[in-house]
């Protein structure tokens, strides 16, 4: 790997302060000659500089925007321009590592806004205050480098020391400033009716299971779990019928060469309360209990992420990714006789330098995320109309829907002191944690080539229970949508705030601990963005308002109930050592269990429909070619165009959307 240090110095951005916008074409100011020669920049201007139009213009370089920028740039005869507001995070040594450690995705995914150390590949956001979640405002991790969310990594932060404890550095290197995109890696579909709601949602067909079901495959290689290798019991499944084994994807979906220890006394646990064990999550249905695949790369046992799209991409001459490149508007050409405005390019400042405007001749494509993409098109003009107004924003087309309906999956777990190796002891004995390092270097086996949570189940619960519950609307969602999902989470949870320094705390006796998180995957409550400025620089307000919905409140605390009773199952008590370690027996009545959960409880990065796809008259943004209603030559491609939100992790949703957009962009202008 190589080390590459920027030596752009951020203060120097102070001197562009107000800098006129030029097109670059028309001399633009760019850093001055250091002994004669420009700054070694990571991402030169220089290329740039002597080009400003492309055919396409992508705005973000995450699990959608590279995906879709490496597809469209296929074709040789088009020019592809891709901006990113953050870093490439190979140019650190550290960042590079951790980000292809496995094990290190449950470091710094707290909630607390301390456990943010470095904004150089992570937005930074936090949370309105939730009333749905003890009035806390909590930090919600998003990407903010080449790979976005996908590339969640323990990020080293050349600026300064840490107090913060990272688990994968023994001493004399125990503390280490991280980064939060928490992405756990998984690597499954949403079922078949869900994707069904799509269909009535957006009145086209094309967005059913089967039709996309190559678009799933298209961007996978797959590899089958080496059982071997990972010595569990029972061991993983998956349907062969569910992979293309002639694909060549670059992204690399498979599972770790280990098993959590703790993973198989939960499978049989579920299955005792009456979940079964399915094969596969990827076919169309899920419910059921099993290991998930991961987007893990079998050579090595790294994590694969959307950067692979860029990697594969590397040496083609048409596609030109742009670094520390932050949108500020699309340009967007309104008519002064009425005619339909037309979306011309975007404005945006790179390396905090100057204000540059590029150029798309054919389309301008936003993929900034559930939260980037609708400030985006708030601040270019396309937003509610009060939104704008009180920012001094000029109208160019009103569309009440951005930056509304924002749907979320949250999770909490209670904690029981166990009897086998969890992580918990990786952060508190330094030489099983060097052991445990060279393994996973070496051999690429043991924990720390596991995600972790490696173990999901799903349960749709009967009509008669969620009518009982006071949950009946959900009666009413498709027959294979589960209510809740099920993670085995080997460690400690709490109240989530800094998972490796409340595990360090608990475990410093040696005690080992074990987790089941609860999630709601049929979420009632909705959230919004909206802004804080009219400058994409200030973060916009983020209110998830995250179990509002009395639906929502009813499922959190039966699942905690449901929860407890795989705990108590027979088959889960030869790992258990002790009672309920937390919240412990003091939490019981339904009002102390929903205070509990709402106290504790992350979300699990989900964000998405703040952008939707849908029909015109239900208020939907964009139709269902992804397309802006009331602008031409502009599309929104991320999971803020979900119509709804599918239960599950929307990471193979994203990918497949990707896929779907760049065949439809490519039919538009054959």
């Amino acid at each position: 790997m190589k080390l590459i240090i920027p030596t752009v110095v951020l203060t120097l951005a102070s001197s562009f302060a107000g800098a006129t916008p030029t097109p670059l074409a028309n001399s633009p100011v760019v850093p001055a000659p250091l002994n004669g020669e420009y700054p070694n920049l990571p991402d030169p201007l220089t290329p740039l500089l002597s080009n400003n139009t492309y055919d396409y213009v992508v705005v973000g370089a995450g699990t959608a925007g590279m995906t879709l920028a490496y597809r469209l740039a296929q074709d040789p005869n088009v020019k592809v321009a891709v901006l990113e507001a953050g870093i490439d995070y190979t140019s650190n040594l550290v960042n590079q590592a951790l980000v292809e450690i496995p094990g290190a995705d449950t470091i710094g995914c707290g909630a607390s806004e301390t456990d943010f150390l470095n904004n150089m590949i992570d937005w930074g956001y936090v949370t309105a205050p939730q009333t749905g979640a003890g009035n806390r405002q909590v930090r919600y991790a998003r990407g903010k480098c080449l790979g976005g969310s996908s590339a969640r990594v323990g990020a080293f932060n050349m600026m300064g020391a840490s107090t913060y404890p990272s688990p994968f550095f023994p001493p004399p290197l125990p503390l280490l400033p991280s980064s939060h995109l928490c992405n756990f890696m998984l690597y499954q579909r949403p079922t078949k009716g869900s994707m069904q709601k799509w269909v009535d949602l957006t009145g086209d067909p094309q967005w059913n299971f089967d039709a996309r079901f190559q678009d799933f495959k298209k961007s996978v290689k797959f590899t089958p779990p080496k059982s071997n290798l990972r010595q569990d019991s029972p061991s993983a499944q998956y349907s062969a019928a569910s992979f293309d084994p002639a694909s060549t994807g670059p992204l690399q979906v498979s599972f770790p060469n280990f098993a959590q220890p703790f993973s198989k006394f939960v499978q049989l646990g579920l299955n005792e309360v009456g979940i079964a064990t399915t094969q596969d999550f990827n076919g169309g249905s899920v419910n059921g209990v099993q290991y998930c695949p991961l987007t893990v790369n079998p050579q090595g046992g790294g994590r694969s992420t959307s950067r692979s799209f860029f990697a594969a991409g590397q040496q083609l001459p048409n596609l030109k990714v742009f670094n520390e490149a932050l949108a500020k508007r699309i340009i967007i050409d309104a008519p002064s006789n009425g005619g339909k405005p037309i979306a011309k390019g975007v404005r945006f400042t790179q390396f905090s330098l100057q204000t540059l405007d590029v150029y798309a001749t054919k389309e301008v494509i936003v993929s900034a995320g559930a939260f980037g993409s609708p400030q985006l098109l708030m601040v270019s003009g396309i937003g509610p109309k009060d939104q704008l107004e009180r920012f001094n924003i000029k109208t160019i087309v009103e569309a009440p829907g951005v930056g509304q309906n924002m749907l979320d999956h949250v999770f909490a777990a209670p904690s029981y002191p166990v009897n086998v190796d969890t992580p918990t002891r990786l952060v508190n004995d330094p030489v099983y944690l060097a052991a445990q390092t060279a393994n996973f270097t070496i051999n690429q086996l043991g924990p720390l080539t596991s995600n972790t949570a490696d173990l999901l189940a799903f349960e749709r619960w009967s009509d008669s229970d969620l009518s009982r519950i006071g949950a009946g609307i959900l009666t009413t969602y498709p027959k294979d949508w589960p209510t809740v999902e099920y993670f085995s989470a080997a460690g400690y949870i709490g109240d989530f705030s800094n998972l490796a320094a409340e595990n360090m705390r608990v475990g410093a006796d040696g005690t080992q601990f074990g987790s089941i998180l609860l999630a709601l995957v049929s979420p009632r409550s909705k959230g919004t963005v909206t802004l804080a400025s009219a400058d994409t620089k200030d973060l916009p307000i983020i209110d998830p308002r995250w179990l509002t919905d009395p639906v929502d409140q009813k499922v959190a605390i039966e699942g905690f109930k449901r929860t407890r009773k795989v705990f108590a199952s027979r088959a889960m008590q030869p790992v258990l050592t002790g009672p309920e370690f937390y919240p412990g027996s003091k939490v019981q009545s339904d009002a102390d269990i929903l205070k509990w959960y709402q106290n504790n409880l992350l979300t699990v990065w989900h964000a998405a429909c703040t952008v939707r796809m849908g029909k015109k008259e239900d208020g939907a943004v964009l139709d269902s070619n992804l397309r802006v209603y009331g602008v031409d030559s502009l599309r929104v491609v991320d999971a803020s165009s979900f119509p709804d939100l599918p239960p599950g992790h929307p990471q193979s949703v994203i990918y497949m959307l990707a896929e779907r957009a760049a065949d439809l962009i490519k039919a538009a202008h054959t």
